[in-house]
Order: structure tokens, then sequence, then C-alpha cells
């Protein structure tokens, strides 16, 4: 056997004894080690874009935007559909004045006819007619909206009346009520805009004169409880220079024997 001491090899015993004797574990020679595993790389922390949270926002606003300006348009059709009472007012606000600066002022030109031969034939004594775009039907007659008749007298604006056709569309003897509308009521030195908050009734003809008066007229109908039948009256209010009632009537109009009644009767 050769001499371990001279080959310098150790032996089982030695090599274990040699790893205890510094206090330190010997290394196994059976050890079979794994292959060392690559370092896993760290996750770049990645940071939060507020991309989409500024798309969403924006998406929002333009949502907003569209809605705001759809009600615009709303409001802007809404109101320019019977705009006729507006452009009366403002051509009486001129009254004595150059048609021309009247016109001017109103923000539409009156024509020498209208473009409805009904209206030409009811009313033939005006100088000039502003009328509205859009038209209704009134028991079968196509009219406009409304319509406004202007007078004149060395090219100087004098009266001015308003009429809200479009009124009598749903019912020609104007508006439905349930009863009778007291007149009583309504006292001397009211207001236009108490007066028909009371009456809770639109104007069907509005004309304008000279010293600033204004006359109004309203048109409502009820079913009779005793006779059942349609009954429909005209009330008339004036108003002075101030803005004051000074007078009110109502007359009862009786259309369907107009309508009914023969020449030969």
């Amino acid at each position: 056997m050769a001499d371990q001491g001279k080959t310098g090899e150790l032996s089982i015993n030695n090599y274990f004894d040699e790893g205890l004797a510094d206090g330190t574990e010997p290394n196994n020679p059976f050890e079979v080690l794994e292959p060392e595993q690559p370092k896993a790389k760290k996750k770049k922390k990645t940071v939060k874009r507020c991309q989409p949270k500024r798309k969403r926002v924006l998406v929002i606003l333009c949502v907003l935007a569209v809605l705001v300006l759809a009600g615009v348009i709303f409001l802007f059709i809404q109101r320019r559909r019977n705009d006729g009472q507006r452009y009366a007012k403002k051509y009486a606000e001129n009254i004595g004045k150059q048609i021309s600066s009247a016109q001017k002022a109103a923000g539409i030109a009156p024509k020498q006819r209208s473009d409805y031969s009904t209206l030409n034939s009811l009313y033939s004594s005006y100088q000039g007619i502003a009328e509205s775009s859009r038209s209704c039907r009134i028991q079968g007659i196509k009219m406009p909206e409304w319509a406004i008749f202007l007078n004149t007298d060395a090219e100087e604006l004098t009266n001015v009346t308003y009429y809200n056709y479009e009124l009598l569309e749903k019912n020609v003897f104007g508006t439905e009520r349930k009863a009778y509308i007291d007149q009583q009521q309504v006292k001397k030195g009211y207001s236009v805009d108490a007066v028909e908050q009371l009456l809770e009734l639109v104007p069907y003809r509005i004309q304008y004169l000279q010293g600033k008066t204004e006359l109004r007229e309203y048109r409502y109908c009820y079913q009779d409880g005793d006779s059942d039948e349609i009954v429909s009256y005209v009330i008339t209010a004036l108003w002075d220079e101030n803005g004051a009632l000074t007078d009110i009537s109502q007359n009862k109009r009786n259309y369907i024997g107009t309508l009914l009644a023969s020449p030969e009767a």
C-alpha cells in the first residue's frame, strides 16, 4: 500500500477530520451542485400615466359642451318659433318715426303684400306686412303663424297690429277654459303682466297706437254645462301710455251662427 503521507492525498477520515478541526463543515465531494440560476430581473416600477384619466375628463367635458350647446339651440329655436310679438313691440317703439328707421330697429323688413291670399283678402288697408316664415292651418285655411300689419302716414309709422294666428290652430273659438272668466277680478290700473296672469290667456291681437297706448284682444271658449254647447268670448283690454289698464270688456261671439247663416234667410 502506498504511503499516503508521501502522496499528499487524504483519506476519507482525514478529510472529515480536517474539516471539523477548524469548525467548518467539510465539503461534500459527493454533493451534486445545482447550476446557478440567473438572477431574476427586477421589474421596473411603471409610472402610472394619467393620460387615460385625462381622456375621460376630456370626453366628459365634450359631452357637457354638446349638451349645453343643444340646450342653447333648443331655447333659441323655441324663442324664434313665434317671434312676431317681439318684432311688433320693436316696431311699436318707433311709432312716429320713419318706416326705414322702424324697420332697422325691428330687425325684420315688411312686404307690400302677404304671401297668403287669405290675408290679402281679409286685410286691405295696410302699407306693409311682416309675417312668419312658418305656417299653420285654421279650419283648413293655410295662414302664417303670425303677422304684423303696419300703417304709415307720409312715410312715418302710425300704428302696428300683431295677430297670433297659431293660437287658433288648435281651436278656432280660442283658448279652451273650464268656465266663464269673470272680468271683475281685473282692476283698472293693472299692468299687462298682472292682467294676463289673472286671465291666464295669451293675446290673439295686439294693437299699438300713437301715444304708446295698447289694445289687446283675448279669445277663449268653454263648454256650457246646461246646453252642452261650446261658448266663445272675446275679451278686449286697453292700456294707457303709462302701461296702466284703463278699460276691459268682453263679448260673446256666435261663430257657429255666422258660419251656418244663409244670406237668403
